[in-house]
């Protein structure tokens, strides 16, 4: 008896899939996909060496590390600034010459001494070229650094790693996916905010997690970046 031809249709499948739009909320992740246009994020794994589930990921959440948003910039041929935030500048950020450098005296704190009283005084200062800075982070100014108070799972960030942070300040809008120290009962957490439940396991403070009078969130400080590597 002959066996009936049985067509496989994976191939198109896969390939059809491949095709679907990725659908996201983060402003970041909208420009990631407006920038890749007709290729995935397995071209973009390649050309960066971050995993394409951690691509993912940023495209969901937006992106964590700041040496993984220079290497996504220059695979898309775009700038820092523009993939963070939207932002147009006139050229792509570039080092210069050492010595014609600007150099800024960035403070770390301790999370351990971050009460109700703010961050008491900074522990050391190291100086930093601030084109680094600019094409690290995108940003120069109101930056300091503190270790992390706790593992992070989903960041692959380590307790004690170092971070950059900014200031958030009150009546700032919070933005949705980014990471954030939060006082929380005497002491200090770094936890993702989020507009709504998730679900996924990460420790997530939500908008109504703020200010309840139990277990009561105030936010300190967005973190922007692990310590990059130098460039």
């Amino acid at each position: 008896m002959v066996s009936p031809k049985v067509r496989n249709e994976n191939s198109d499948i896969v390939k059809k899939r491949r095709r679907q739009p990725v659908q996201t909320e983060n402003s970041v992740g909208k420009r990631i996909v407006a920038l890749l246009a007709e290729r995935d994020f397995g071209w973009l794994a390649a050309q960066t060496g971050i995993p394409a589930s951690t691509l993912s990921d940023y495209v969901q959440r937006g992106i964590s590390r700041a040496d993984n948003a220079v290497k996504i910039a220059r695979a898309l041929e775009t700038t820092v600034e523009f993939l963070i935030d939207g932002r147009i500048s006139a050229s792509k950020p570039s080092l210069i010459d050492a010595n014609e450098a600007d150099w800024v005296d960035v403070p770390e704190y301790s999370t351990y001494e971050i009460d109700e009283l703010g961050k008491l005084d900074p522990i050391t200062t190291t100086r930093m070229r601030k084109d680094w800075l600019y094409s690290s982070l995108g940003d120069t100014t109101g930056i300091w650094m503190a270790r992390s108070p706790t593992r992070n799972d989903a960041l692959g960030i380590d307790t004690g790693a170092m971070l950059f942070c900014k200031d958030y300040r009150p009546g700032e809008r919070m933005i949705h996916g980014a990471y954030y120290l939060f006082r929380v009962n005497g002491g200090v957490i770094m936890a993702r905010f989020s507009l709504r439940e998730t679900g996924d396991g990460e420790e997530v403070v939500t908008a109504r997690d703020l200010g309840q009078e139990e277990d009561q969130h105030i936010a300190v400080a967005r973190v922007i970046g692990e310590y990059a590597r130098p460039l």
